[in-house]
């Protein structure tokens, strides 16, 4: 906790010193300029309607940011489980590794759900060769012996003689008063039972709502704010319980994947609502970014540079290596736009709080 509050106010100052990125490095480390973070979080609340730009307090505000897009923000996100009601295992992780085998990896969780113990499979049962070709036997030859041919005739005769004729119930009340029927004039309000004449004469209904089927459960508002120090986007957590009580620290590690709860999540005063939250810290944000950046522009490349040789073999050409390379105008459609950053970013984070259900995308 010292160690924390120590860094805190080193990076406090730190800050403070530190110039504001004009210039775009996203290609080469993975860092946005506040101008860029301002387009990707655009983008984001154009395509996700449940995040929005928030202004901030007053005396808050940095100068570097437009007043009215200080961070983004999106409130009373679900979290329906526990971080250890998941039960991880290895199984279920993956190690997403660093470029060229460094450091700069992070744990992707829930990758292979495997199947809880105890659980049973669907049993099949055996199928029975001669049963089958017995009931098709006698779906091929359904026609009854001459025997039994004149009774059956016999019998449909007489079921015709005593289907009753709807004329001679033209002029009968088919509808019989059933004294135990719930009917509304036998209905009055609770007024009436206590001598109300008003209420007895009107014989008014009422009708109670009933319990609604709404599950109540943890809510989350997620906000992210722009990092002057790391240059990156910075996640920020407030939780409340069922009763929209305000979640103590320990109850929001409940929700942090047990890789990061206490070790790269820790609880921080809001920069632009000085109100304390559970934060993400940024750290290794930006050579992650980078590298995630970097595998999604290979398989980009890998799957036009294979749609192209796939081309040629509908033609009746065999794929020419040269031809197949992409010229500069696909590469640009392979990149990795700044527009793109926070979704990308938010499928990271998801790793860290696998519980909070922010994100519904592909």
């Amino acid at each position: 906790m010292a160690t924390h509050a120590i860094h805190s106010v080193f990076k406090g100052v730190a800050e403070y010193f530190t110039p504001v990125l004009q210039n775009s490095n996203f290609k080469k480390k993975g860092v946005l300029t506040p101008e860029e973070f301002v387009e990707a979080g655009d983008q984001l609340v154009y395509k996700c309607r449940t995040w929005h730009w928030a202004p901030g307090k007053e005396g808050l505000v940095k100068p570097y940011l437009p007043k009215d897009k200080q961070f983004l923000i999106t409130r009373n996100v679900p979290s329906l489980k526990r971080a250890s009601d998941y039960a991880l295992n290895d199984a279920k992780e993956e190690v997403v590794e660093g470029k060229d085998g460094e450091g700069d990896g992070w744990v992707s969780t829930h990758m292979q759900m495997s199947k809880k113990k105890g659980s049973t499979e669907e049993e099949v049962e055996p199928i029975d060769m001669n049963k089958d070709e017995k009931s098709s036997k006698e779906k091929a030859d359904p026609t009854p012996s001459t025997k039994d041919a004149p009774k059956e005739v016999k019998e449909t005769e007489e079921d015709e003689e005593d289907i009753p004729d709807m004329d001679d119930f033209e002029d009968d009340n088919l509808v019989e008063e059933d004294p135990g029927m719930l009917l509304t004039d036998n209905i009055v309000a609770d007024d009436a039972k206590s001598g109300n004449d008003t209420a007895n004469k009107n014989k008014i209904l009422r009708v109670e709502e009933p319990e609604d089927n709404i599950e109540r459960t943890r809510t989350y508002d997620i906000s992210i704010t722009y990092d002057k120090y790391y240059r990156t986007p910075r996640i920020f957590l407030f939780g409340y319980d069922k009763n929209r009580q305000a979640l103590t620290p320990e109850q929001i590690m409940e929700d942090i994947s047990a890789d990061h709860a206490h070790k790269t999540v820790t609880v921080d005063p809001h920069p632009h609502l000085e109100v304390p939250h559970a934060s993400i810290h940024p750290c290794r944000h930006a050579p992650v970014m980078l590298r995630i950046c970097e595998r999604m522009e290979e398989e980009n490349v890998r799957k036009m540079m294979e749609k192209k040789a796939l081309d040629f073999e509908k033609q009746g050409l065999k794929p020419d290596p040269e031809k197949c390379k992409l010229t500069d105008k696909e590469s640009d459609r392979c990149a990795i736009r700044i527009d793109q950053y926070l979704f990308l970013f938010l499928k990271f984070i998801s790793s860290v709080i696998p519980t909070i259900e922010y994100d519904y995308t592909v």
